[in-house]
């Protein structure tokens, strides 16, 4: 029973050790660079993500600009009025994909969109929190193209990085074991 227990204690003690790591890694929100790639993608999540991206397009940091995981009850005239530009390039060169429903099915719509158009360099735009788990799923079913991340504040980190609120590490904790068992699959599949 004591080796059991000493046992799950070890584990609790590597999680919880793993899950500050996991938050003092975490990237810091992107500013305005330079960079530019085939295409940028949005992995949704929140209205912050989704002008993070536009704006990225607005400048021209890629051709054609995706964003995955759109609610199918959201029309893309809702999505329109958010865009920041001229109509005509909404209506040219942004796609939306109301396909995915988790990390690995937007990684799924990206690589589907990507191959379909050519693309072997892309800007990911994601929360910071959830910028490792969507590198690692997207990495996993592009290996050969570049994938730059942008991360955008989330809001569950302050202004040290640490988590915000009782939430942020409830959040952040879920984030972590998701990104584990993301790590664990695609060691697993390779």
């Amino acid at each position: 029973m004591r080796r059991v227990i000493f046992i799950l204690l070890a584990i609790g003690l590597a999680w919880t050790a793993g899950l500050v790591a996991f938050i003092a890694g975490l990237p810091a929100p992107a500013g305005e660079d330079g960079a530019t790639a085939d295409g940028v993608v949005v992995y949704t999540g929140g209205g912050a993500r989704i002008a993070a991206g536009m704006s990225l397009m607005q400048r021209g940091a890629g051709r054609r600009l995706l964003i995955s995981g759109v609610n199918p009850d959201i029309s893309r005239d809702e999505i329109a009025k958010m865009w920041p530009g001229a109509a005509e390039t909404f209506d040219c060169c942004v796609d939306l994909g109301a396909a995915a429903r988790s990390t690995e099915g937007n990684a799924q719509e990206v690589s589907e969109w990507a191959a379909a158009h050519g693309f072997r360099s892309l800007i990911l735009v994601t929360s910071e929190y959830h910028m490792p788990r969507a590198l690692l799923e997207t990495h996993a079913r592009m290996k050969s193209a570049e994938i730059a991340p942008h991360p955008v504040a989330s809001g569950y980190l302050d202004a040290r990085g640490r988590p915000a609120s009782t939430e942020a590490w409830r959040r952040l904790a879920v984030e972590y074991s998701k990104f584990l068992a993301a790590r664990v699959k695609t060691l697993v599949v390779v």
